[in-house]
C-alpha cells in the first residue's frame, strides 16, 4: 500500500513538474512579446493557453527519423531527459515537500549535474553535422568552466550550515541581516546558473546566429521537443534551488512569485543583452568566478 501510494504521489508530482515547464514556454514567450511590443501566442486558445499543449502533439507526431540519428545520440537525449527530472526528487519545493529526502541531497544534486553537462555533450559530439560538433565542443569548454565555482560555491553553503541535506540548509543563521557578501554569493550564484542554463548573454551552445542551433541542429520531432522541455526544467529547477539556498520561504503564494520572479529576470536579461563570445565568457569565469569562490570557500573553513 505504502509503495502504491508513493507511485502515485510520484506521477502526480512529475505531471505538475511537466506542466509548469512546458507553461515556462508560453510565459517566455508572453514577456518577450510584451517588452518587444508584440501580442505572443494569442490564437491556440483563450489567450494562447493551449499553445504549449499544441506544441507538444505538433512536436510528438511530427515525422522524424529516428534511425537516421545514432544510437549515441538517443541515448544523450534520453539521459539529459531523465535526469532533468530526477533532480526534483530532492529538493524540497511547496511546503517542504520532498519527493526523497536525503542527507546528502547536494551531493546528490551535483552528481546529476555533472551527467546532465556530460548529456549535453553526448548530443553534440554525436551528431553527423559540423555545426552540432562545434556546438559539443563549446558545451565542453563552457560547461567544464562553470562547473568550477558551481561546485566550489555549494560546497560552501555545505559547509556554512555543517550538512549536505538541502533541508537543513539556512542562510539567515550565517547572516542574520542582510549584507553585501551574502549579496555577491546571491549575484555570483545568478551569474553561474544562467551561464550553465545556456540563455542569453551566454548562450554560446546554440549560438543560433553562428551555429544554426548549435548541438541540437540535426535534432526534430520528439528528440527536440524532449531536449527543449529538458531545458526549462533545468531553468525550473535552478530557481527552486536558488529560492532554497538564498530565501527559504515557506508560503506558496511567496514560493510561486519568487520562481516567476527568477525565472522573469533571466527572460529579461535576454532581451537586453547581446551575446557574449565563448572567450569572454571563459575569462569570466577562470578570472573572477572561481577565483571569488576559492575566497568563499577559505572564508567559510576558517569560520567553521
Amino acid at each position: 500500500m505504502e509503495l502504491l501510494l508513493f507511485i502515485i504521489n510520484t506521477l502526480i508530482f512529475y505531471i505538475i513538474i511537466l506542466t509548469v515547464a512546458a507553461y515556462l514556454s508560453l510565459f517566455e514567450r508572453k514577456l518577450i512579446g510584451r517588452i518587444q511590443l508584440r501580442r505572443g501566442p494569442s490564437y491556440c486558445g483563450v489567450f494562447g493557453l493551449l499553445q504549449p499543449l499544441a506544441d507538444g502533439l505538433k512536436l510528438f507526431f511530427k515525422y522524424n527519423c529516428l534511425y537516421s540519428h545514432s544510437i549515441y545520440s538517443i541515448f544523450g537525449v534520453t539521459l539529459l531527459f531523465f535526469l532533468s527530472l530526477l533532480q526534483f526528487a530532492f529538493v524540497p519545493v511547496l511546503n517542504n515537500f520532498c519527493l526523497l529526502p536525503n542527507n546528502y541531497s547536494l551531493l546528490l544534486i551535483i552528481i546529476i549535474n555533472e551527467l546532465i553537462s556530460f548529456s549535453e555533450i553526448i548530443i553534440g559530439i554525436s551528431s553527423k553535422s559540423k555545426f552540432g560538433m562545434i556546438g559539443g565542443i563549446r558545451v565542453i569548454f563552457q560547461k567544464f568552466a562553470y562547473d568550477i565555482p558551481y561546485i566550489l560555491l555549494i560546497t560552501c553553503l555545505s559547509i556554512l550550515n555543517n550538512t549536505f541535506n538541502i533541508n537543513e540548509i539556512n542562510i539567515s543563521i550565517i547572516f542574520p541581516k542582510f549584507n553585501l557578501l551574502l549579496l555577491l554569493m546571491s549575484i555570483i550564484f545568478f551569474i553561474i546558473n544562467l551561464i550553465k542554463l545556456n540563455h542569453i548573454p551566454f548562450d554560446c551552445v546554440e549560438a543560433e546566429s553562428e551555429l544554426v542551433a548549435g548541438a541540437y541542429t540535426e535534432y526534430g520531432g520528439i528528440l527536440f521537443g524532449m531536449i527543449y522541455l529538458a531545458d526549462y526544467l533545468n531553468v525550473l529547477f535552478s530557481s527552486i534551488l536558488y529560492i532554497n539556498f538564498f530565501i527559504k520561504i515557506k508560503n506558496p503564494i511567496f514560493f510561486i512569485l519568487c520562481i516567476l520572479l527568477f525565472i522573469a529576470s533571466i527572460i529579461i536579461i535576454r532581451t537586453l543583452f547581446p551575446r557574449y563570445f565563448q572567450q569572454k565568457i571563459l575569462t569570466i569565469s577562470y578570472k573572477y568566478l572561481i577565483p571569488i569562490c576559492c575566497i568563499f570557500l577559505v572564508w567559510a573553513l576558517n569560520i567553521n
